[in-house]
């Protein structure tokens, strides 16, 4: 059971240290083009501070994949890296 309380986008535009502990056991919700809806637990989450974390994608600068990560707070960045190694 969900509570249906949708976050502000004032909760994403904090510091991401202070976001990524409040994140798990949220539910990210998905309306999908053929009006399914997926919901998904969050169970785990990693924190980076975007360019001037050497650990962050976005720490070598603006490129199409790491675009997402120069935008306001509140959007998803999914990377592939289960299976890779």
């Amino acid at each position: 059971m969900h509570s249906g309380k949708r976050l502000s986008r004032d909760f994403y535009v904090r510091d991401v240290l202070t976001v990524a502990p409040e994140l798990p056991g949220k539910q990210l919700v998905l309306k999908f083009p053929d009006d399914s809806v997926g919901r998904y637990k969050i169970t785990e989450v990693e924190a980076y501070r975007g360019s001037e974390d050497r650990a962050c994608h976005a720490f070598k600068g603006r490129t199409t994949r790491t675009e997402i990560m120069y935008h306001e707070g509140g959007r998803l960045y999914i990377y592939f890296i289960y299976g890779m190694y």
